[in-house]
């Protein structure tokens, strides 16, 4: 029976969402191409070893009992807000960093992942019509999110300096005046990311009070500070909460993630933290959606926050982190990448102009109106993982469509990646740059 189109089509909001997802499309095209993956950032090296005990502890005794009750029942559901261990963990280390003290029954509220944490945030404190002012680029899920809410988003994008210098994210910023410009009685809230993603961006404390300033001006705006990458700051640089401030802990939810800390990414257990006046409606949009998160991995989460702190983990992991930013900024150096040296975070985004021109591919025919598929950071992005062996991600997406030609030339490297992979990776990237100058010698 043929179906008709009318009757089986999906809801008109859904249209952002249904569009391809880049990071599956170059993950199959790498695993096509058998290229170096340095596309999607999820840590290939593994997690720490007491993510395994301490899950495993967190099941124990929740076994078929022939006779009574099993001896514990961490496999069951939990309490909605978060699992009572991890909800006492968090306020106990997130307190004193937020100057205050955490309620961790009404403060908190743990999530399916950091991403259900930017719906559910979105989800409820926002209205169809209502605009989010956004730092761009940013993480493309905000913009899939916000087109199935039918949020309009306006973008506020970081800026290289006055100067031209580039060669490293510490001095590209917001322009207060463009964001107090960008402010309209239809604003409902700012979303920012520190450390961002794709940039690795790492807003100073006097940023962030400027930032502030601008919101204080405004007292309809909420803000969500998502800072899943707060473990990922490099250079002795450090990462500052946006709701310390004065008077912002009153009007913003910080998102956290559980798998960027530990490098569990499919755990999918992320956490809001926010006064009771926010959290509220964010537990009762979570509860309708999802009741609760994975009870033994928030159990194993507590755990792990313990351990942590008890073996150095938060000391030795931004270190080993930066050994793997520090190699792959030298490789794409010598071979002409021109890196933007991120702060923090998992990614390196670089000019691959070199690329583009080896390519043959044309940047002056685009507009805010050309499909992604046809822009030139996707077309190169593609032709590397085909020709040189190497996988990146293109940055368009990352921006919204009235912007994406500040990406025309810039991909993104993900350096979260274990040894073997990054060694492939810059083998074939040395081994490009030796052919294309002995071809362009000739």
């Amino acid at each position: 029976m043929e179906q008709d189109a009318e009757t089986f089509r999906p809801a008109k909001r859904l249209k952002a969402a249904l569009a391809p997802n880049v990071f599956a499309q170059f993950t199959a095209l790498a695993k096509q191409h058998g290229a170096a993956n340095l596309g999607q950032g999820f840590p290939s090296f593994g997690s720490p070893r007491f993510l395994q005990d301490a899950v495993m502890k967190a099941m124990q005794g929740d076994v078929f009992a022939t006779t009574g009750a099993p001896e514990s029942l961490g496999n069951q559901y939990t309490r909605p807000g978060g699992e009572p261990n991890l909800a006492e963990t968090l306020a106990r280390l997130y307190g004193p960093r937020f100057n205050r003290t955490l309620d961790p029954l009404k403060e908190i509220v743990t999530t399916i992942g950091a991403q259900e944490a930017i719906f559910t945030s979105l989800f409820s404190w926002t209205d169809p019509g209502d605009e989010v002012l956004l730092f761009t680029p940013c993480f493309d899920a905000v913009v899939r999110s916000a087109s199935t809410l039918q949020v309009k988003l306006i973008g506020v994008n970081l800026r290289p300096p006055c100067d031209g210098s580039t060669a490293s994210l510490k001095d590209w910023s917001v322009n207060m005046e463009e964001l107090e410009r960008s402010i309209t009685p239809q604003t409902r809230i700012l979303m920012f990311n520190t450390p961002s993603a794709p940039f690795g961006k790492v807003f100073r404390q006097e940023e962030l009070e400027a930032i502030a300033e601008v919101v204080r001006r405004h007292p309809r705006i909420l803000v969500i500070s998502d800072e899943v990458y707060e473990r990922c700051v490099y250079d002795n640089v450090s990462h500052f909460h946006f709701a310390s401030l004065p008077g912002m802990f009153e009007r913003t939810m910080t998102l956290f993630s559980v798998g960027k800390t530990f490098s569990c990414t499919g755990w999918r257990v992320g956490y809001i933290i926010a006064p009771s006046s926010l959290a509220a409606p964010l537990l009762a949009s979570h509860t309708a959606v999802n009741f609760c998160a994975p009870t033994p991995l928030q159990k194993a989460s507590a755990a792990a926050f313990d351990q942590a702190e008890k073996e150095g983990y938060f000391e030795w992991f931004p270190k080993m982190m930066q050994e793997k930013r520090d190699f792959l900024v030298k490789v794409l150096q010598e071979v002409g990448l021109k890196p933007l040296v991120p702060e923090g975070g998992y990614f390196i985004i670089c000019d691959a102009t070199i690329f583009l021109e080896a390519a043959h591919i044309d940047d002056d025919h685009v507009s805010a109106e050309t499909p992604l598929d046809e822009r030139p950071d996707v077309k190169v992005c593609k032709w590397m993982t085909e020709k040189v062996g190497v996988t990146a991600i293109p940055v368009s997406p990352f921006y919204l469509p009235e912007s994406r030609h500040y990406a025309n030339r810039l991909v993104r490297l993900a350096f979260c990646k274990d040894e073997a992979t990054m060694s492939l990776a810059a083998e074939r990237l040395k081994q490009w740059h030796v052919n294309h100058a002995e071809k362009t010698s000739v």
